[in-house]
């Protein structure tokens, strides 16, 4: 998908129907934002920079615990500035939620399980003015789908071989409030990668933790290692249980 791509307008969601609130499409999720460290706080942060997007992700479900997917869909508002006499602004929108949807990929039924859902409101409050934007912050996969995905591969229900490549679309929508009207923005499509092992170097064959290098020439990901890279060195602990990162010392 080229980056800044547009996906359409936002609609009035209503206990009877759906209505079209703005058909010129002035509230927008223009892309899906890479995070990154802080220099200063280590934290993993977002910008708005047009120029850092996502374009797919790979989520790796075979690591030393389930991990989530994390999204981080910017969103825009185009609605001008509408001050009344008193001075409040009345276009400003409160972001409440993303809305996830998990589309598998052609003939494959994922059925997910009662508790862990495919299609979900992961909640993510902000206040968008106008002609601002916002990257929000959301589980595209939660830990239990990265476990049931596993037992999908396992099952060879979803292809295991590294060599197929198999791609979900998360489509993200957020979700907002303004001037007391529930909001819903169209679907963002994101395609995700899914795979069991892909993410981890010299996968399969796992070393011991004694005959990794020190320090790890592989730490993956500083902000999520089950996602999008680089790989992550993992080894086996004493018990044969799997660790990662390898250890540095």
């Amino acid at each position: 998908m080229a980056a800044g791509r547009l996906w359409g307008g936002w609609a009035i969601v209503g206990t009877a129907a759906l209505a079209c609130a703005n058909p010129t499409a002035t509230v927008v999720i223009l892309q899906n934002q890479k995070a990154s460290p802080d220099k200063d706080t280590g934290m993993c942060v977002t910008t708005t920079d047009l120029g850092n997007p996502r374009l797919a992700g790979v989520f790796d479900v075979n690591l030393d615990r389930d991990y989530p997917y994390v999204v981080y869909p910017l969103v825009q508002s185009r609605l001008p500035s509408l001050i009344t006499s008193g001075g409040v602004e009345r276009n400003t929108i409160t972001l409440r939620a993303v809305r996830v949807q998990i589309e598998p990929p052609p003939g494959v039924n994922p059925n997910w399980q009662a508790g862990c859902p495919g299609t979900f409101d992961w909640p993510a409050s902000a206040v968008l003015d106008p002609d601002a934007s916002r990257a929000l912050e959301a589980e595209g996969f939660q830990p239990c789908h990265a476990r049931h995905l596993r037992e999908l591969i396992q099952a060879r229900q979803i292809p295991s071989d590294l060599a197929q490549p198999v791609f979900f679309t998360l489509k993200l929508s957020a979700i907002a409030e303004r001037n007391g009207s529930a909001l819903a923005s169209d679907p963002f499509p994101f395609e995700v990668r899914v795979c069991a092992g892909c993410l981890q170097a010299q996968f399969p064959s796992t070393p011991s933790c004694n005959d990794t290098p020190k320090p790890n020439p592989s730490p993956g990901n500083v902000c999520n290692i089950a996602q999008d890279g680089p790989q992550v060195l993992c080894c086996l602990d004493d018990k044969g249980a799997l660790v990662c990162p390898a250890p540095d010392a």
